[in-house]
């Protein structure tokens, strides 16, 4: 039976934000050391760090389920406890907007991100200015940022994003030295030097971690199922209806909808449900979702809908 135990992975929905992850490793809050992985593929590095640095404690970001699921296989596997190893699955966007405190990291890394080389894609790449910022302000002072890459043209890019961004940068051209899955890709197909940036903190800049928003909910005296119409919102934050449900059995429905803002896109189903003062509009029960201002008027489109139907 091929087990793994699921015990380094943090639900960040049932947690207050940001994160206190001296807590979350059951460490004191004097001296306690944080380094960051981005992308951290079959976990080599993390596990390598981890044993190495007993000490400090890590938190690995990765979206790919069966490369999260090989990593703790492996650590379940091994003799080392990993006691000092946390998993996110998802984007690391969202993970330092809103799980990480202010200068609360002491070092972060990313070996290999995707270079997304068509033109087209650019816009999904790691590292943007907006990023390093943030970044910048999670990090400790003189705490350190680094990214290995086997692109050129990546490390060019990168290399234009950092200005005024709060960190002194040196580069190297390096040898294989992490023995990770891609770097063996790559030299195998005959890469021998690859291309490293380490960005030093040396001015703050302020990005305020992304509060959780306060969802209100609604209350109407007349709802009819076959009148309500929802019509798609598009602009800065993107609203579209996926399905409509209502069971005449209990007086309930459930509209369930795509929510797309910033860099943010998730899923959020509303209940109208029948009670004796009316019908109330509220969250539905049993999601996972982060409180946003994109959810918050998904909820209040819902209410405006019903309203407009009613009269």
């Amino acid at each position: 039976m091929k087990f793994c135990s699921l015990s380094p992975l943090v639900f960040p929905h049932a947690l207050n934000h940001p994160i206190d992850w001296s807590g979350q490793f059951d460490r004191s809050q004097k001296d306690f050391s944080l380094d960051v992985e981005i992308g951290f593929g079959m976990g080599e590095i993390l596990m390598r760090k981890a044993q190495d640095f007993p000490e400090k404690c890590f938190v690995g970001i990765e979206q790919i389920w069966e490369r999260i699921y090989k990593t703790m296989r492996s650590m379940t596997l091994a003799e080392y406890a990993f006691s000092n190893i946390r998993i996110l699955q998802m984007d690391a966007y969202i993970v330092f907007e809103r799980l990480f405190a202010t200068q609360s990291i002491n070092n972060v890394y990313c070996l290999f991100p995707c270079p997304w080389p068509k033109k087209k894609h650019v816009k999904h790449r790691l590292f943007s200015p907006y990023f390093l910022k943030l970044l910048n302000d999670r990090l400790k002072p003189k705490g350190i940022l680094q990214i290995v890459t086997d692109s050129q043209v990546y490390f060019d890019w990168v290399l234009e994003q950092a200005e005024a961004t709060g960190f002194s940068v040196v580069t190297n051209i390096i040898q294989a030295q992490f023995d990770t899955k891609f770097e063996r890709k790559w030299k195998a197909g005959g890469q021998e030097e690859f291309f490293e940036i380490k960005m030093i903190k040396t001015e703050h800049r302020d990005i305020p971690v992304k509060e959780d928003v306060f969802l209100k909910g609604y209350k109407v005296n007349i709802f009819d199922p076959q009148k309500f119409n929802f019509s798609d919102v598009i602009g800065d934050v993107t609203i579209v209806l996926k399905q409509f449900l209502f069971d005449e059995r209990v007086q309930s429905g459930e509209v369930m909808m795509l929510v797309s803002e910033q860099d943010m896109t998730q899923y959020f189903r509303v209940a109208i449900i029948k009670k004796e003062s009316g019908w109330r509009i509220c969250k539905a029960e049993g999601q996972v979702f982060f409180p946003t201002p994109g959810i918050a008027q998904a909820l209040e489109e819902v209410y405006k809908k019903i309203k407009e139907a009613a009269l």
